[in-house]
C-alpha cells in the first residue's frame, strides 16, 4: 500500500500531519505543532517508530484492568 504524510498549516497558524492512503482517506491527523520544525520532527519520529513497532492491543480486558491498577 502506497500513501503519503502531508502537512498542513491551519487557519490559527498551527500546524499538523496527516496519515493519508493511496485512496484518499485519512488514517491518522496529529495533535497541533506550534511549528513547521516541530511538526516535521514529529513526522521524522513517527517513520521512526514506524518502522519497527509492536503493536499493543489496548481493547482488551485485561488492559483496562491493568490501566485501573495504575491509576489507583
Amino acid at each position: 500500500m502506497t500513501g503519503r504524510i502531508e502537512l498542513h498549516q491551519k487557519i490559527d497558524g498551527l500546524y499538523l500531519v496527516k496519515l493519508v492512503d493511496d485512496l484518499e482517506n485519512t488514517l491518522a491527523v496529529s495533535p497541533d505543532f506550534v511549528s513547521r520544525k516541530a511538526a516535521l520532527e514529529g513526522v521524522f519520529a513517527l517513520r521512526e517508530i514506524a518502522g519497527t513497532a509492536h503493536v499493543r492491543d489496548c481493547t482488551t480486558r485485561q488492559h483496562a484492568v491493568e490501566q485501573t491498577k495504575t491509576v489507583a
